[in-house]
């Protein structure tokens, strides 16, 4: 099937030569303590660096999933009380993991067509002085919102760290890496290679913090992940496979700011297409253009139109995203990641307008 499911979803189609030459190299039997590995490694955070535009001061580590770095960041970096704020199923998720941690974590909830900064203008400067960690969602995948990043806007204390969740954007748009301390994705989606890795990446002012509260008695923490880091190692056995693949492919594809005019581009086909069809009645969950997320659509619709567009979706052999958590029956999701191509986006077209 063609799969504009958002996650897991459609993988880059020269992903599988990757798979069969990294099993005829015996990569995938390759111990995480060797040289080839470190060697494996050091490359890969280098090409990422360089096709991502990450700053050269902050790390890049590999874990198994963004849900996992939600728990690292409440446990090596928020030191009494966090702040999670949010207008999604995830970014809520997000705020339950930590209050399990964390018994002071707090969090707030905004409008669907409400832009983050505007909604931080209203937070008394009582509670932006108390906290010391933000955990925000760049990229809200239950609902196709897109949040721009800003220090200042937010109005939060400097010394307050800033962890950002752009799983469904990650590798798909540029990011502003400046604007936060920790930016946490998964692979399946932008990515475009099988699920089963995480990427976790901090600044230099997130390393203090993890190095002041010296929390060294979890499974992964910072500290030990840095520790093994700087010997281009891991703390733990990797997805070997998966970093394999993300090296490789980030040898071949351009860099992320190609993409992000690609996706943008596919971005505004998806747009003009969903304004001018009469074939289906749905309009797109986020009425302000300027908050639709776009590596992720959410078209909302009678439950009826829905289940008619998944019926054939399916008879044509195409795998859409159903709704999730509010919208769970009266919307659908697509996703426009990298790895979807013109001639994907026009198969599905067709067959709506057919």
């Amino acid at each position: 099937m063609l799969s504009f499911y958002p996650g897991p979803s459609k993988v880059y189609p020269q992903t599988l030569g990757f798979i069969q030459e990294a099993y005829e190299q015996g990569i995938v039997s390759i111990n995480h303590r060797s040289a080839r590995f470190e060697s494996l490694l050091k490359e890969t955070l280098e090409n990422l660096h360089q096709k991502w535009d990450i700053p050269a001061e902050y790390t890049i580590y590999f874990i198994s999933s963004a849900t996992e770095a939600w728990e690292i960041v409440a446990q090596s970096l928020i030191e009494k009380k966090s702040l999670h704020v949010y207008n999604g199923a995830f970014g809520k998720k997000w705020a339950h993991y930590v209050e399990q941690i964390i018994p002071q974590a707090s969090s707030l909830e905004f409008g669907l067509n409400e832009s983050l900064s505007d909604f931080a203008s209203q937070i008394s400067d009582e509670l932006k002085t108390t906290i010391d960690t933000l955990c925000l969602v760049q990229s809200e995948t239950s609902n196709g919102t897109g949040q721009v990043i800003c220090r200042k806007e937010l109005g939060f204390s400097p010394d307050c760290l800033i962890a950002v969740d752009a799983t469904s954007s990650m590798g798909g748009i540029e990011l502003p890496w400046l604007e936060a301390d920790v930016w946490l994705a998964s692979c399946q989606k932008c990515m475009g290679i099988p699920a089963g890795l995480g990427v976790l990446i901090c600044s230099p002012k997130a390393l203090e913090r993890a190095e002041k509260l010296n929390r060294k008695d979890y499974y992964n923490s910072i500290i030990l992940m840095e520790q093994n880091r700087k010997l281009f190692q891991t703390h733990y056995t990797p997805n070997v496979l998966g970093i394999y693949l993300l090296n490789r492919l980030s040898q071949t594809l351009p860099s992320i700011r190609v993409i992000h005019q690609q996706t943008w581009e596919k971005m505004a086909i998806w747009e003009d297409f969903w304004k001018h069809q009469s074939s289906f009645e749905f309009d797109f969950l986020v009425d302000q253009h300027a908050l639709r997320l776009p590596t992720v659509l959410a078209l909302k619709g009678e439950s009826s139109e829905v289940n008619r567009i998944f019926q054939l979706a399916e008879q044509h052999q195409i795998d859409l995203g159903k709704g999730y958590g509010t919208w769970k029956n009266n919307t659908f999701r697509i996703a426009n990641f990298p790895s979807h191509t013109l001639e994907d986006i026009h198969s599905l077209i067709q067959f709506i307008q057919a």
